[in-house]
């Protein structure tokens, strides 16, 4: 392990940039489009098909914007990492639950 540190310099101030980059990037993503998916899923009913879908995805510009935000503000990039992993996560259970609940309804 000794190597790493040296090889790479771990201990540099760098890495928890490049992390908190990362998060922005990728976590940002898939949180968006969590978002998303739940947005469209519980205006489905609401409004037209393809409405919810187009307000969903309008509606992410902004969850992307506040998510690459919040991770920058965030004490340390383990716990951006871990705040969106866990609001990815709620977002997507939350919306298969929805998918779940109005496939009875439809029914």
């Amino acid at each position: 392990m000794p190597y790493l540190f040296n090889k790479f310099n771990l201990a540099s101030h760098r890495w928890p940039v490049f992390s908190r980059i990362l998060a922005a990037t990728i976590g940002g993503y898939a949180l968006a489009t969590a978002c998303s998916l739940f947005i469209s899923q519980l205006l489905l009913n609401v409004v037209g098909k393809y409405q919810a879908i187009h307000i969903g995805l309008m509606l992410t510009f902004i969850v992307y914007a506040c998510a690459a935000i919040w991770v920058f503000s965030v004490e340390s990039a383990s716990k951006a990492w871990l705040g969106l992993i866990k609001l990815t996560l709620f977002f997507t259970i939350t919306t298969w639950l929805l998918m779940q609940f109005t496939d009875v309804i439809r029914s």
